[in-house]
């Protein structure tokens, strides 16, 4: 630092930096009405400050939306399971090709990403996972003091009007009883796909995930007690061959779900059915998993998937959505016609987000509603 007396009797000081990204000196000034030791302390201060809030200027200016969500990235997908970086590198793709890659990120602000928003063309559900991924984007470049705040706090999401389509989608997310008892009875009837209608019937009447059915042990059952424990779902990442049980979907996934009469059998019958493979078949590949393949590893889910339409197909079920997936929202559907709570139902599947959970309920509640008009209708009233 140096100081200069001005022509009106105060001193300037003056101090130099090295811009990073020119490399060229560059410098800042303070004017004080004295030239002392306290005055030099308090201009070194002064000048400090501007220094480091030109350097970070510098820096916010330099860096683009496109680098900090690659550097927000990077350390995020650690944390992701196989089957949610599918979902995330979806967003990504969509949201990198939206936005330019020479966007300065400190020149993004709310107008910017309404327009963003409103443009896309995906359900509410999966444009509210949108503004959560950003969300964090821009959390993690604030935190970093990319920007100095967050521009995605007053974006509103548009929720659309629900056409008939709409609901009618809903519908075809779940089956009704009579179209359950259909399809697990096409799956039952032919010798190649009767293990895949238990596994089928099981998650009918449980409402658990396909990953958590077919890592459920022996252990994870207490049939004295009518219970099972869920406390995992698949890690298929070396193959089904090798699959291991990995952490549950979420912390809610982590449940004890009683279950019926039925289902105890089901459990029972596939006990059996596979120690008596284990001891004919010397390929039966020995495990302690329940829901199992005639080799004896976990059932697979795409071979499950096809198998499902296929039987849908032969029964008139080709419009619903068949996946593993359609029973546990099938057992929403008939907890919701027993009048079960929605809370009640949200715990025993484990769901934080109720959306999904929430849409069937309310269409089946809307449903029951003007099946008690009928009835009233019917008895004259």
């Amino acid at each position: 630092m140096w100081v200069q007396e001005t022509k009106d009797g105060n001193f300037q000081y003056f101090e130099r930096y090295k811009d990073p990204y020119t490399q060229n000196y560059k410098t800042k000034s303070v004017r004080l009405i004295t030239d002392s030791s306290q005055s030099r302390k308090k201009a070194q201060k002064i000048l400090d400050k501007k220094i480091a809030k030109a350097l970070d200027a510098k820096e916010q200016q330099s860096i683009t939306f496109h680098e900090v969500y690659e550097e927000w990235y990077k350390t995020h997908i650690r944390s992701l399971r196989p089957s949610s970086i599918v979902v995330y590198d979806s967003i990504k793709k969509h949201v990198l090709n939206y936005i330019k890659k020479d966007i300065l990120i400190n020149r993004i602000d709310t107008k910017f990403l309404q327009k963003f928003f409103n443009q896309l063309e995906f359900s509410d559900q999966y444009i509210s996972s949108f503004k959560s991924t950003l969300g964090l984007v821009f959390k993690y470049a604030h935190l970093m003091e990319y920007i100095d705040k967050n521009p995605l706090d007053n974006v509103v999401l548009n929720k659309r009007t629900k056409t008939f389509a709409d609901i009618q989608r809903i519908k075809n997310k779940f089956l009704e009883q009579s179209e359950a008892e259909s399809l697990l009875s096409e799956l039952y009837r032919r010798p190649s796909t009767y293990r895949l209608a238990r596994l089928a019937e099981f998650m009918y009447l449980t409402g658990v995930r396909f990953g958590e059915a077919v890592i459920l042990t022996e252990k994870d059952f207490e049939l004295e007690n009518k219970l099972v424990k869920i406390t995992g779902t698949i890690d298929r990442t070396k193959g089904y061959k090798n699959a291991k049980k990995g952490p549950t979907k979420t912390a809610k996934s982590m449940r004890d779900i009683s279950i019926t009469s039925r289902t105890s059998e089901l459990v029972k019958q596939s006990f059996g059915e596979n120690q008596l493979a284990n001891l004919d078949n010397k390929q039966f590949l020995k495990g302690k998993y329940i829901f199992v393949t005639k080799s004896g590893t976990p059932i697979q889910n795409n071979s499950f998937n096809i198998a499902l339409k296929r039987a849908g197909e032969r029964v008139g079920l080709e419009d619903k959505e068949l996946s593993s997936h359609i029973f546990r929202h099938s057992h929403v559907s008939l907890l919701a016609e027993k009048n079960i709570p929605l809370k009640a139902i949200m715990d025993r599947v484990g769901h934080e987000d109720a959306d999904i959970t929430n849409r069937i309920y309310t269409h089946v509640t809307s449903q029951m509603k003007t099946n008690i008009i009928d009835q009233l209708e019917s008895n004259g009233l």
